[in-house]
């Protein structure tokens, strides 16, 4: 099973950051196969139709592509802006939705999802998943019900930026476990 972590935030010491670089650890001990998203490769510029066929975004939507299709599940994790995910992470989608020529489908439509919020505070991105959720779905993709909203992430890190919780961490196992058994009909499905 190959799991793709999508930050929906780029700065250094990002908190999303902090608790995918902890998820990835989990998959790993659960004998999965981990890719994250680079920084580099999800920065875009602010999508608009004039700009889609030029060279250098075709090239990086290409990538992007490639990365989201190898994908058996994404696990994604944003910070919360006013109730929202993040500008950045909205735009990552806008450009993976664009189907390619030939193709009736973009390369989101079928993914299996599950979704993590850090934050601050101490309610984590609660507000923001939902509406995550139902944004992702509206991309075809097929959410996992349940998320880990982790407040007060800034607690739970050592000086090194690690994720002492334990608490959390298993919530993080629990989350990857069921969102990679979510995807296991979904596999059988894909042509071979």
């Amino acid at each position: 099973m190959n799991i793709l972590l999508i930050s929906g935030s780029t700065r250094k010491g990002s908190l999303n950051k902090s608790l995918l670089e902890a998820a990835a650890e989990e998959a790993h001990n659960l004998k999965y196969s981990i890719t994250t998203l680079p920084d580099e490769l999800a920065s875009f510029p602010l999508y608009h139709a004039e700009i889609e066929g030029d060279a250098a975004n075709q090239k990086q939507l290409t990538s992007l592509r490639q990365h989201i299709d190898a994908a058996d599940v994404i696990l994604i994790s944003s910070p919360e802006y006013n109730g929202f995910h993040s500008p950045h992470l909205h735009n990552v989608f806008t450009w993976a939705s664009r189907k390619e020529a030939g193709k009736t489908t973009s390369v989101l439509e079928g993914k299996v999802v599950g979704l993590l919020g850090a934050a601050p505070g101490p309610f984590g991105g609660v507000r923001m998943l939902p509406r995550l959720s139902s944004f992702a779905g509206d991309h075809g993709c097929w959410v996992h019900p349940r998320y880990v909203a982790v407040g007060n992430m800034g607690s739970r890190l050592n000086d090194a930026g690690q994720l002492t919780c334990d608490e959390t961490r298993q919530k993080l196992r629990n989350l990857i476990g069921e969102t990679c058994r979510m995807a296991e009909p979904v596999q059988q499905l894909e042509p071979a």
